[in-house]
């Protein structure tokens, strides 16, 4: 066996993959993936410190390294988010995905401030920061395809809508985007994108939960990324994708993506080790399990993904996996 793929099947003992919702942890709400854990930043960060103090060393790192991760975490912005809410809002997630053509380029992060080492690594080398920003860019070659007159897509969750807002419509006169999230404050930071595009006439908000989503036969297109990755009951995902079924007009599609499980004894991967670091793969274990309790880490395979879709209503399903096959892309169209 390669060398590289011997590592992260050890690696994977210490990562605990199925469990990494802290046991049979479920969401209370769907979709607010970022909501305050704590009630304000001290707090949360006062908890994750006792946590790892009380827990003690880890095999593979000290209380004082993870307390070193933690205080370079608090040092940006970005870091202090993750720290306070253990995942990503929609104007997070667009300055990830952002990142390659604005902070690699540049060297500041959004305060104009140098990126510091982790800073860095969470988004230029983290595996699922790097997958994420491929899948965007192939959501978004994907979505402009589908570009035509009188089309109407919806993006759910939106977060920023970047999703739809930065695709080309100048070939068109007659479209309609619309934009849903249960976040009041993603719908606000999507409204001023959509101004900024010069595109706010064409576009249509609402702030509801994807899962009582009440459409039926309207759309062409949903994109939605990130909802499943924070659901672990796989029922509740099939009624996600039921919802989304409904919505769709014969012949629409739906542009959607998952992560799947690294790899682990005894668990089917899609992951493509060969284009992995696994000093990358266990410094994202440890900042985002280990430390953070991440909420975003319900992984599923492509087959268990295709079954779910097709238990929908879906028949004819697509996937484009991402170089690493981290966070892959599937199109699913309703016949």
């Amino acid at each position: 066996m390669h060398l590289l793929k011997i590592f992260l099947v050890l690696l994977g003992i210490f990562i605990g993959l199925g469990s990494t919702m802290n046991g049979s942890e479920v969401l209370k709400e769907h979709n607010l993936t970022h909501e305050k854990r704590d009630g304000s930043f001290q707090g949360s960060l006062q908890k994750l410190i006792h946590k790892i103090k009380g827990r003690g060393d880890l095999p593979y790192i000290s209380v004082e390294q993870q307390l070193d991760l933690l205080s370079a975490l608090s040092e940006f912005d970005l870091g202090r988010f993750l720290i306070e809410r253990g995942g990503l809002n929609g104007f997070w997630i667009h300055y990830a995905i952002s990142h390659p053509m604005k902070g690699r380029l540049s060297g500041v992060n959004n305060q104009g401030q140098p990126l510091n080492k982790i800073e860095k690594y969470l988004l230029d080398r983290s595996p699922a920061a790097v997958a994420t920003q491929q899948r965007f860019v192939i959501f978004k070659e994907e979505t402009q395809e589908r570009v035509v007159e009188g089309c109407e897509f919806a993006s759910i969750p939106c977060g920023v809508m970047a999703d739809l807002l930065d695709l080309d419509y100048s070939h068109i006169t007659n479209f309609t985007l619309h934009g849903i999230d249960l976040d009041e404050e993603s719908i606000e930071h999507a409204t001023a994108l959509a101004k900024e595009k010069g595109l706010l006439e064409q576009c249509r908000f609402s702030c509801q939960d994807a899962w009582d989503l009440k459409d039926t036969n309207r759309f062409d297109l949903i994109t939605s990324n990130g909802l499943n990755i924070y659901e672990p009951d796989d029922e509740k995902v099939i009624e996600l994708y039921r919802k989304f079924f409904s919505a769709l007009k014969s012949g629409g599609c739906l542009i959607t993506s998952f992560l799947t499980p690294p790899p682990i004894p005894g668990t089917i991967t899609e992951w493509d080790v060969s284009k992995l670091d696994p000093k990358d793969v266990l410094l994202q274990k440890i900042i985002f399990t280990d430390i953070l309790d991440g909420k975003w880490q319900a992984f599923r395979s492509e087959e268990k993904v295709v079954g779910q879709l097709r238990q929908a209503g879906f028949e004819e399903i697509e996937v484009i996996y991402d170089e690493a096959h981290v966070f892959p892309t599937i199109i699913a169209k309703k016949m």
